[in-house]
């Protein structure tokens, strides 16, 4: 008799997940699973034909039995408890594979981990129970799209959690994330959270698989005729997606969805401050951020105490465990009007208990805002807030508090004072997940004789004991975890199914993963050797080489790093080749062998035989890193070849090794080739951009820059603002490429007609070329390349060549674009605050096109009771104004051509005075600069352009400036009161000064005789 619907999605919901996998249609669905697994060499997981249909059994039979299997492999890796009576399914697979191909379970759990490679990744070896989440994934990918309807009382049950049999398409998207989080790598480098990991990963087949289901479940769940979903449902969903985009790299869009989420939800939050105490000395109180948020009306949290791990004390002799807030705060001051009404009246130490949901969105708010921020004290201080609000609360689920606890951990790791605890409390939580997930009930002997798990017994994956001189051979794999902390007792921990209920919508990393991030954070706080205890305890052979090879350069300067290079080396040669042919030394074990070496014994030139076939699990990456440190281009194709083509890195790696051989034409071909295959790494698009401009690819340069553009979205830093500067860059470059193909067509065509040649002006480029192709039209290319310059300009404030690029193409531009010059001007200008950032060019342009081109003003209405023109406020003629008057004139001092420029604008103003004394000073700098030639200790010569007595150009300066002075006394003078009828006995007293200095050197120069007959003609 068929057992009814409501009988398997029962046993889901109550986490007896080993009950329906030992079931007589589980079963068969194994026995069927098994079968098309060993018996083909590709993925018979995607490309068999649907396993419950081959066993008749029904889609809502099939689809718990994929449910249970999951979650069971969650409960086993991620969440914990003990997964209970784990070796009875083992029992199952045992006997279908003996029973389809005489195999062991070692060798089918072996031909799991190959079904899950993909783009040249493969999964961590040592996955307990891989074969639960490899038949989830099987199932599910033969199950309709109608199976939804295999629960009817899950319609309005409350919100959907991650034991509860959700829809066919929201389920493949969840098996489709946590294959990618089983391929990708953990956290590389000291600081960095799990959602990092996907700036390492280059799996481009998964990501678009995801981004696939992700719009399909997002269609099916936030249908506006949907009556299915409830609000708590579509919630979580989008806080899936939330973490399924920050692992993705997408941090807008994640933004986005978070905020559709909490209104969604009612949940309102907000990152503000409050008056109150950090330390235990301290007497005032002072501004500290805290995050103030309340669920919605119709989620009020349950108060209700739940079981939760343990969270460790600060202990700290100065810091305060909970920061003290001013209670008077209220009375003193009115509500804090940034904050909304509904936040305004909340104690910041006294708030309401949260939802989970909303619990998850801050936690979701935390990670976004630790992986995409800069690593700095501002980054933690905004970050710690929001964990901390979620572990004040009275009630909180057990996988949430943890992923709360390891926000506060990886933010705690930055500051010298919460280090301690940061760290330790990372352990807790390691520590507490490995007791949880690795210990397991036992078996007879007769069921677990062929039933040991890939951690104990593969013999594929090899095994190192690395030890120092005098050391003896330890045993590195403990044979049951330990903990460094009292464990919890029975009554203190939570159940499978609270544990997995917001699994889904938590980033909570697999626990090799954690301890992983748990490695590095011991290597970011110095113990380097607790890190390699860790790695080689996970038995990741490439962690491992990568610590002794940062182990060697950083002690390289003492002249110690060597060692640690070569124990890279060999435990990376290891791996990968067999042992050199008669070499001297040991016997060393094989690889597959599983049994540990001392490596002190061995060096590099012991294992140059051949490369071992079939590879290691992962060995693409290997030979990239074996290719980094020995610098051998053959290791990075041996991995391209390995990986059938789809691991980009070792194309990336390839390209890295021609740039430093300077052959741009062969990185060229290697970075295509990476982009050809991931297509999503803006780093590889952003590098390909540069390797075609250098070359003089300019149309390929721009294409990469754009869409290393588009992929980064609106993420601001220094990187892109470069990578919109080499956009600028092509652009420009191709628009003078467009410039000279149209001059060198209108000679030969001018030639062939026997016309005079007339080259092509700037001005005329809207009118020549092909208006219908808008990368070959100049105007357009030049504009575009403007742009470009402009933006990256806006990310890098402080850039001033970027700024100065922008003053550049603005001046070219037809119209010019005037206000994007002054902006460009006034930024130069504050950032080198230096007079020789004033060019002179540029800014008697701007003077003539926006000022000395235009009508003078008339002096009556639009003049004040000075007579001084003001122009417009917001107008062009303003702006110029104020950059020469604001900026210009401060940074003058001996350049005289600049004051030359001051008096032009003051006669624009009709401000006569003004110019009359910035031509004197004008005239004054040029003069100036003889002064010390006139000194016997200046030392100057002909060679010194200062030195206007013996330096021709500076000579003629002179004389310019003091006919420039004479011709505003002659003009002006008269109407500056201060002046007024005096003005030649000024104009000659100049003259005559200059002409008195210059007669020894000059009489009877075109010069000197132009002086003089100025003088004359102020008789």
């Amino acid at each position: 008799m068929a057992e009814p619907p409501s009988s398997a999605s029962s046993q889901v919901l109550d986490g007896n997940f080993v009950d329906i996998l030992t079931s007589r249609p589980a079963e068969e669905l194994i026995q069927t699973f098994v079968s098309n697994l060993l018996g083909s060499n590709d993925d018979p997981v995607l490309n068999s034909a649907p396993l419950a249909s081959r066993n008749a059994v029904p889609q809502h039979r099939a689809l718990s039995i994929s449910l249970a299997a999951f979650n069971a492999f969650l409960q086993a890796n991620v969440t914990g408890p003990v997964l209970e009576g784990a070796h009875r399914v083992e029992v199952i697979f045992t006997k279908a594979t003996k029973d389809s191909h005489g195999e062991s379970l070692s060798a089918f759990r072996r031909a799991c981990f190959r079904s899950l490679e993909t783009d040249g990744l493969s999964p961590y070896s040592y996955i307990p129970h891989i074969e639960l989440f490899t038949l989830a994934r099987a199932i599910v990918t033969g199950l309709s799209p109608d199976a939804r309807g295999s629960n009817p009382q899950r319609a309005g049950e409350g919100n959907l959690d991650g034991s509860e049999i959700p829809s066919v398409q929201w389920l493949l998207l969840r098996i489709h994330v946590w294959h990618y989080k089983l391929l990708s790598q953990s956290a590389l480098g000291p600081g960095s959270t799990f959602s990092r990991s996907a700036h390492w990963t280059e799996l481009p087949t998964l990501r678009a698989a995801i981004e696939k289901e992700l719009a399909a479940t997002e269609k099916e769940v936030l249908a506006k005729d949907g009556q299915f979903w409830t609000t708590d449902d579509k919630v979580q969903f989008l806080l899936e997606k939330a973490n399924v985009l920050i692992m993705l790299g997408q941090d807008a869009l994640a933004k986005d969805i978070l905020r559709q989420a909490a209104t969604s939800h009612g949940f309102v939050y907000a990152l503000s401050g409050a008056l109150g105490k950090r330390t235990k000395f301290q007497e005032k109180s002072t501004s500290q951020l805290v995050v103030v948020a309340k669920s919605g009306a119709a989620e009020p949290g349950s108060t209700a105490p739940q079981t939760r791990p343990q969270a460790l004390p600060l202990n700290d002799e100065t810091l305060l465990e909970n920061l003290e807030f001013t209670k008077e705060e209220a009375e003193q001051e009115p509500p804090t009007s940034g904050l909304p009404p509904v936040l305004a009246d909340l104690a910041p130490d006294d708030q309401p208990q949260l939802s989970p949901l909303d619990q998850i969105m801050l936690l979701a708010e935390a990670t976004m805002k630790d992986a995409f921020s800069p690593a700095d004290a501002l980054t933690a201080e905004e970050v710690l807030p929001f964990a901390v609000r979620v572990l004040s609360d009275k009630s909180t689920n057990w996988q949430i508090y943890t992923q709360a606890l390891l926000v506060r951990s990886r933010i705690e790791l930055h500051r010298s004072r919460t280090m301690e605890r940061g760290v330790l409390q990372m352990q807790a939580v390691v520590d507490q997940v490995l007791v949880d997930t690795a210990a397991s009930a036992p078996a007879s002997k007769s069921e677990t004789e062929d039933t040991a798990p890939a951690t104990s017994s593969d013999e594929s994956i090899p095994s190192i004991q690395l030890t120092t001189p005098g050391d003896s051979v330890e045993e590195v794999l403990a044979s049951k975890p330990t903990s460094f902390f009292p464990a919890a007792e029975a009554g203190q921990s939570a159940s499978a199914s609270t544990r997995l209920q917001y699994i889904h919508a938590l980033s909570s990393p697999p626990r090799w993963q954690l301890e992983s991030e748990l490695a590095y954070a011991w290597a970011g706080v110095g113990s380097m050797t607790s890190a390699l205890e860790i790695f080689q305890r996970l038995r990741l052979w490439a962690e491992v080489a990568l610590c002794h090879a940062s182990r060697a350069a950083a002690e390289d300067e003492d002249g110690r790093g060597s060692s640690g290079e070569d124990k890279a080396k060999t435990i990376l040669r290891w791996c990968l080749f067999h042992r050199t042919p008669d070499a001297d030394g040991p016997n060393a074990p094989r690889p597959d062998e599983g049994a540990t070496i001392d490596i002190s014994q061995f060096t590099p030139a012991d294992f140059l035989g051949p490369a071992r076939d079939p590879p290691p699990p992962n060995a693409p990456r290997l030979f990239c890193i074996l290719g980094d440190i020995e610098n051998d281009p053959s290791h990075y194709q041996r991995a391209w070849d390995i990986s059938k083509h789809r691991f980009a890195r070792a194309q990336k790696s390839l390209g890295e090794y021609h740039l430093r051989q300077k052959d741009w034409a062969q990185a060229r071909e290697a970075y295509n080739a990476a982009v050809a295959v991931n297509r999503h790494s803006p780093e590889m698009w952003n590098r390909l951009g540069d390797i075609n401009l250098r070359i003089g690819n300019f149309a390929d340069a721009a294409e990469a820059f754009r869409r290393s553009i588009a992929l980064v979205g609106d993420a601001v830093g220094e990187e892109d603002a470069r990578t919109w500067s080499n956009l600028g860059s092509a652009l420009y470059s191709l628009y003078a490429e467009k410039i000279n193909e149209l001059q060198n067509k209108k000679a030969e065509d001018q030639d062939n007609t026997g016309a005079e040649s007339k080259p092509v002006e700037e001005d005329e480029e809207d009118t020549v070329g092909s208006p219908t192709v808008a990368q070959q039209n100049p105007n357009q290319l030049l504009s575009q390349a403007l742009a470009a310059y402009r933006r990256g300009a806006s990310l890098s404030q402080e850039n001033w060549q970027i700024w100065d690029n922008v003053v550049t193409l603005g001046a070219r531009l037809r119209p010019r674009a005037i206000p994007d010059i002054i902006l460009a001007l006034r930024n130069v200008i504050r950032i080198r605050n230096a007079e020789d950032a004033l060019d002179i060019e540029i800014l008697r342009l701007v003077l003539n096109e926006v000022l000395l081109s235009q009508e003078k003003p008339q002096s009556d209405g639009t003049a004040n009771g000075t007579g001084i023109y003001q122009p417009p406020r917001g107008s062009h003629q303003k702006a110029v104004c104020d950059l020469l008057e604001d900026s210009v004139v401060p940074l003058i001092t001996t350049r005289s051509e600049l004051w030359e420029l001051i008096s032009r604008e003051r006669v624009w103003r009709r401000d006569f005075a003004g110019a009359v004394d910035a031509s004197e000073k004008a005239w004054r700098a040029a003069l100036g600069g003889a002064s010390g030639g006139l000194l016997p200790s200046s030392g100057s010569g002909p060679d010194d352009k200062s030195n206007w007595l013996e330096n021709k150009e500076a000579w003629q300066a002179v004389v310019e400036r003091t006919d420039d002075l004479v011709s505003i006394l002659e003009n002006y003078g008269e109407d500056v009161p201060e002046i007024g009828a005096k003005w030649k006995a000024k104009a000659r007293s100049a003259i005559r000064s200059v002409l008195g200095k210059a007669k020894e050197s000059w009489e009877d120069s075109e010069e000197w005789t132009r002086l003089k007959e100025l003088l004359d003609g102020l008789k």
